[in-house]
């Protein structure tokens, strides 16, 4: 999994992967998403983890948490 810089500079992480992660089908994410049930939060690392972004995204049951590294290459993750 990685995350990949959109045209405008934003991150971008494939739904179906996220999908999986969050135990549901990617159709199911995309109904939350659309009925705005579904939260994500980028938070950019300092100190150690400079160059590092951490990935939360949170639905009304559960919840999947990853770190990536300036590429965008996945480092650890967990759910929440």
């Amino acid at each position: 999994m990685r995350l990949t810089l959109d045209q405008f500079g934003d991150w971008i992480v494939d739904p179906i992967e996220i999908a999986i992660r969050l135990n549901m089908t990617e159709l199911h994410l995309r109904f939350l998403m659309k009925l705005g049930l579904v939260t994500s939060r980028i938070e950019a690392g300092s100190g150690d983890d400079e160059g590092r972004s951490r990935v939360t995204i949170r639905t009304h049951q559960i919840a999947w948490q990853g770190v990536f590294d300036e590429a965008g290459d996945l480092l650890s993750e967990r759910q929440l």
